[in-house]
């Protein structure tokens, strides 16, 4: 603040008025002293150079206040003895944005990033993994869309459909959540998820039924057991590794029981991202932190696993019936 009532003296020399125009030299005007000042020879002080970084940094400086300042950047706004973490928080934030807006490399850390407050997934690729040595070979091709498919756009087949069902592009989508050959394999995969969440709400003292046909209806939740003397279903849903869809896998789930009470949906990522909004299942039962995160992880495994047995069945069965050129 001094070093801005510094800059601004400068352009008044002798004719310093009572009150400094710190608001009109900030707005741009220049009027008397502030014309000089503006179109003159620039001297540096603190107060330039914060501006020149403010102005590199697309941020702006907020003296609105009678003594003090704020530093302003996208949604951040800090004084100025905690700029350095504010700025480094609203950089982050940008070449994060960049980042997962980049294709491959960009698809996996837009995954990655709806889950930032645990470190399971850390952990899956630690040295301590309960991954297998078979499931690496294909784990990151798969999530940066590099597998050796037919559907990407870099493949070098004419024929773009599925080399086993001959029905559309063959890609990473394609093979783990919409392939007919791989149905029985997905549905081991969907099972395992729910297996462990059943054996949990057991432990937790919950009298849950699973795929009982509804009274009233033809559905057959994957899970229903009672809270509080109301109905609530819990249907498990594994959905590809895009943001767009597993908020679809998660709203499809809502609307088809929605209608019938209440409906909490359990929706974990081909590759073994977690939906946020799948806490709400645990705050709803009350479960303990330690018991829901150690679920969480072994649902998560349970995804990768199965998704890469899929991978594995695809790529290495030699039938081919849909193989007419390269």
């Amino acid at each position: 603040m001094e070093q801005l009532k510094d800059t601004i003296l400068r352009g008044f020399r002798d004719e310093v008025p009572a009150t400094l125009p710190i608001g009109d030299y900030l707005s741009g005007s220049t009027e008397a002293g502030l014309y000089r000042l503006r179109y003159g020879p620039a001297g540096t002080n603190l107060w330039t150079l914060a501006r020149g970084a403010a102005k590199r940094l697309r941020a702006q400086i907020d003296v609105s206040g009678e003594e003090t300042f704020r530093i302003i950047a996208d949604d951040v706004s800090v004084l100025p003895a905690k700029a350095v973490r504010g700025l480094r928080q609203v950089v982050r934030q940008r070449h994060t944005r960049k980042f997962t807006s980049a294709p491959h490399q960009g698809r996996v850390a837009a995954a990655l990033a709806i889950d930032q407050s645990t470190k399971d997934i850390a952990r899956l690729t630690s040295c301590r993994t309960d991954l297998q040595h078979e499931d690496w070979k294909y784990l990151h091709r798969a999530r940066l869309d590099l597998l050796p498919l037919r559907g990407y756009t870099w493949s070098s087949f004419d024929n773009k459909s599925c080399r086993h069902c001959g029905e559309s592009s063959e890609n990473g989508f394609h093979v783990l959540n919409n392939c007919k050959v791989n149905l029985t394999l997905a549905t081991q995969r969907h099972d395992a998820v729910l297996e462990l969440l059943f054996k949990l709400l057991t432990r937790k003292g919950y009298a849950a039924t699973i795929n009982r046909e509804l009274p009233e209806s033809r559905l057959r939740p994957d899970v229903e057991l009672q809270v509080s003397g109301s109905r609530l279903m819990i249907d498990v849903a594994i959905s590809y590794d895009h943001s767009e869809n597993l908020e679809a896998a998660y709203t499809r789930k809502v609307l088809k029981y929605e209608h019938l009470g209440q409906v909490q949906p359990l929706v974990v990522r081909s590759l073994g991202s977690w939906y946020p909004l799948n806490e709400d299942i645990r705050s709803l039962l009350a479960i303990d932190h330690r018991s829901w995160s150690a679920f969480r992880r072994k649902s998560r495994l349970a995804a990768i696993k199965g998704s890469m047995e899929m991978v594995r069945k695809h790529l290495t069965n030699t039938t081919d019936e849909h193989n007419t050129q390269t």
